[in-house]
């Protein structure tokens, strides 16, 4: 596995005041690691349609605990939220898979 794209991991928290009011979302950083990002085309985009709606990149990074659903990883001034469970395909702990959808430009 080629790992060649550095990402970051991490996701948006609510911030409120003393009040209980809604200051905005802050970015929290989880993970900063090394990844491949693949766009998914032709027949790998229609499988991970059925599988994860709407995914359309291919993320691979070296296990770790704590990367979840709705989770956001940030590659080269993009975002992509991680659209279903982190896969450990071959059940050995080396890799995850994280099938995403690319939301917004950060």
């Amino acid at each position: 596995m080629n790992l060649r794209h550095r990402v970051v991991i991490g996701q948006y928290t609510e911030d409120v005041d003393q009040f209980g009011n809604s200051t905005g979302k802050t970015w929290g950083t989880v993970a900063e690691v090394w990844a491949n990002v693949e766009g998914l085309r032709g027949n790998q985009y229609f499988q991970a349609q059925q599988a994860v709606q709407q995914s359309d990149h291919k993320i691979t990074i070296r296990y770790r605990k704590g990367i979840s659903s709705g989770m956001i990883v940030r590659y080269d001034e993009r975002e992509f939220t991680i659209q279903g469970p982190a896969l450990d395909e071959d059940g050995k702990r080396r890799w995850l898979t994280l099938m995403c959808q690319e939301v917004r430009p950060v």
